[in-house]
């Protein structure tokens, strides 16, 4: 094989589903020791191409060759043999097994035809401090938090030594710290010589990491560019087909008005000292590493993993709920940080998602205006936030990422609450759903609402808050104005800080 022949080659992929073209003579190309980033919006093509070429769907028509020769994968161990190692945006771990067997799931060591148990934990614990990861093998993959199933996900890639490594999204559920280390991993993989297919939303990784930058729009290929000869502006208007202006609705010129939530010296398990207030009409955000407390604030303010001290009050309405339906009778939604497993019923239709909420409290709230709780009412509501579905009777799981988002989006606004907490409100959401998920919540506040926001992307934090709280530690470490920069929130998070002592939390 020549020097700069591709490690692999996909001509003319096409793939269709029933009413769907998903790819239409796509080409795509990867270098032996090449970081070739694959972008594009939800329903672009790219995870049905990795999935091509992953053995998980037979391609219609096309040809995949590796190392030059042709070859065809009946099934995604095939692939797998080949060296092919496929992250997928939806995690696989067993949750059943430990992090040590699911790491070694279809290579398990054997000895004396036994299940040689000390040779896994032995090689996952070598396969995790390359990851510089201190998780424990025998942890039952269910107890693991979204970063840790997705480091499991890349020691499991490791494990079968792969000479093709698609990512997809690796990094949506890793603060910038880990996300960090990941690129430096992702790195020394290229100088070994593996060719690495890098999918993602974020355009500052992108650009980060990768040589060469492919988009595909609507199933079809639409350009290839090195990444030294493009920008990310570029690369936007191409996934989206126009310029991606007022990315981040602007904030209101009005001062926001009375607190619609309130928490004194509120505690946990988790966190401890807990002192913030979110006033109407306003966003406010909890930023802080992985482990810092900021989603597991954000569960206890609604009730789910609740306050076990202090006081709150919600419209000035003293309450503490003990459990998330507490929560949402006394004015609170959450939008979880992982919508598929804690937000959605994946195989019940859209319009059933939408009711959800409101059917499992029935009798506890009150239909907005006096509505009904019907099918007319929650319709409405999913055309209103721009749910893209074939019918509300599609399941929901067909949905995109960012519909999916909406469709939670919509549940909640059948409440109609005081305030809504969202926990990494747009993780794997591209770019285009990102700025129409903001307009909504913007929206929500601009109607006297409330929204409190745990986000591990900065970016996000700092173009769409009012004001943003800082965690580390289980404890909020100061609060920063819209206007901050990254280096002072990071400052804050990592307890780096060399201005003045902390300001509270919730001040106006």
């Amino acid at each position: 094989m020549s020097a700069t022949a591709p490690r692999f080659e996909m001509r003319g992929i096409c793939k269709a589903f029933p009413g769907v073209v998903a790819l239409d003579g796509v080409a795509f190309a990867c270098r032996a020791g090449e970081i070739h980033a694959l972008c594009g919006e939800n329903g672009a093509g790219k995870s049905t191409l990795i999935k091509v070429l992953g053995g998980v769907h037979a391609p219609d028509a096309g040809e995949i060759l590796i190392d030059g020769a042709p070859v065809r994968f009946p099934h995604p161990a095939a692939a797998r043999a080949a060296g092919i190692s496929i992250i997928h945006q939806e995690l696989s771990l067993l949750p059943d097994r430990t992090v040590a067997e699911n790491i070694h799931l279809g290579i398990e060591p054997v000895r004396r035809f036994r299940l040689d148990r000390a040779a896994m934990r032995d090689g996952a614990r070598a396969l995790l401090s390359r990851l510089s990861s201190g998780i424990d093998p025998e942890t039952p993959a269910r107890d693991l938090t979204i970063a840790e199933q997705q480091t499991v996900e890349i020691a499991k890639a490791l494990a079968i030594d792969a000479r093709i490594l698609v990512m997809d999204e690796p990094t949506a559920a890793l603060d910038d710290v880990e996300a960090a280390r990941l690129l430096a991993l992702i790195r020394g993989l290229k100088a070994t010589g593996v060719a690495v297919v890098y999918i993602s939303h974020r355009m500052p990784e992108v650009f980060a990491i990768a040589d060469t930058v492919t988009v595909l729009k609507d199933g079809r290929h639409v350009a290839t560019r090195p990444r030294a000869e493009t920008h990310s502006d570029e690369v936007v208007r191409l996934m989206v087909g126009r310029p991606l202006s007022d990315y981040f609705p602007p904030r209101p010129s009005d001062p926001p008005g009375d607190p619609v939530l309130r928490v004194e010296a509120c505690g946990n398990a988790t966190v401890s000292g807990i002192d913030l207030t979110v006033r109407r009409g306003e966003i406010v955000a909890i930023a802080g590493l992985e482990g810092s407390g900021k989603t597991a604030l954000a569960r206890a303010v609604v009730g789910a993993d609740p306050f076990l001290s202090g006081r709150m009050w919600i419209a000035e309405r003293e309450t503490r709920p003990g459990s998330a339906r507490a929560g949402v009778a006394h004015g609170l939604g959450l939008v979880p940080d992982d919508r598929k497993r804690d937000g959605l019923a994946l195989m019940q239709s859209v319009r059933d998602n939408g009711l959800l909420a409101r059917r499992g409290l029935a009798g506890l709230l009150a239909w907005p205006k006096g509505k009904s709780v019907g099918a007319a009412a929650i319709d409405g509501l999913l055309q209103a936030v721009d749910v893209r579905a074939s019918s509300w009777d599609q399941e929901t799981r067909l949905l995109s990422g960012g519909n999916q988002q909406k469709a939670i989006l919509a549940r909640w606004l059948a409440c109609d609450p005081e305030l809504l907490v969202f926990a990494e409100p747009t993780r794997g959401v591209d770019v285009a759903a990102k700025a129409a998920i903001y307009r909504l919540m913007r929206g929500f506040t601009g109607r006297g609402k409330g929204i409190l926001v745990s986000t591990s992307d900065l970016p996000e934090a700092l173009g769409l808050a009012d004001r943003i709280l800082v965690m580390r530690g289980g404890r909020i470490v100061g609060e920063r104005p819209a206007g901050a920069t990254e280096e002072e929130i990071m400052a804050l998070a990592t307890g780096h800080r060399s201005d003045a002592a902390p300001i509270q939390a919730g001040a106006a």
